[in-house]
């Protein structure tokens, strides 16, 4: 299978801002299931990797500005079954509480009930499909900030509060579980899954749409705890400016 990526990220600003030093994660992971090529991409930063492993894009723009974006277009040529190596030895560090992701009583109370079955994919399908039918996807009831006690107690959200609730049931039964941030087909921005470990390798599961992935094209940005550690866009400016953040994402065969 062959994909066609065409993707483009936007920071805008109300008013001009200066001194404007940033990080972002807007790079495509390599990965053990598909091959990237013909990447083209008008990004022309500084690029590192943090502690996992994702492609860090970092400069600054010190002139007065009120936007700026990052054009990404490449082909993806999907090989295997969605599957990872990566972090297999750190896969302790999947298995705390987190940033978004903490054992409160809320949750607490809302696990007491979940029976831990011996086969480890079908109690994980068993979670996605319990989130998919337990839970609506609308915006604005959450934000980028919310912790799994505002889905738990609205039972609304979106893509990263189901990710962040499934990677606690996962992490509470002593299941090693990360949050993924990367595209999909008919994703018109950003969209957010979960990896969990099944003793050799991380598999893939994503409650937003009720699936454990397989051999559907899903393309990984970053990888981390949670939602934390994989932020598009992180920054400091001078000036009394309101920002939006605009992603959008053309994914076709």
């Amino acid at each position: 299978m062959i994909v066609n990526l065409a993707y483009s990220f936007n920071l805008t600003f109300d008013k001009s801002i200066q001194n404007h030093y940033f990080t972002l994660r807007v790079t495509p992971r390599a990965t053990p299931y598909y091959k990237m090529y013909d990447f083209e991409t008008n990004d022309y930063l500084f690029h590192t990797i943090d502690g996992f492993g994702n492609i860090i894009s970092f400069g600054d723009l010190k002139g007065s500005h009120t936007s700026f974006g990052i054009i990404t277009k490449a082909k993806f040529q999907f090989t295997n079954s969605y599957y990872d190596t990566d972090n297999i030895l750190f896969r302790h560090l999947y298995l705390s509480e987190s940033e978004f992701v903490r054992f409160s009583p809320l949750f607490k109370d809302f696990v007491k009930d979940i029976e831990n079955i011996n086969d480890l994919k079908s109690f994980v399908f068993s979670l996605v499909n319990m989130i998919f039918d337990g839970f609506v996807f609308e915006r604005g009831i959450t934000s980028v900030d919310s912790t799994i006690n505002t889905l738990l107690e609205y039972k609304k959200g979106v893509c990263q509060d189901f990710a962040h609730l499934l990677i606690a049931v996962l992490r509470y039964y002593r299941i090693p579980a990360r949050y993924v941030s990367g595209f999909v087909t008919g994703e018109g921005e950003s969209h957010a899954w979960v990896e969990y470990f099944d003793g050799q390798v991380w598999l893939g599961a994503d409650p937003t749409h009720n699936i454990l992935i397989t051999n559907e094209p899903y393309i990984k940005i970053a990888h981390g705890r949670d939602a934390h550690d994989t932020s598009m866009n992180k920054g400091v400016f001078s000036g009394l400016a309101n920002q939006k953040l605009s992603v959008s994402t053309i994914m076709e065969q």
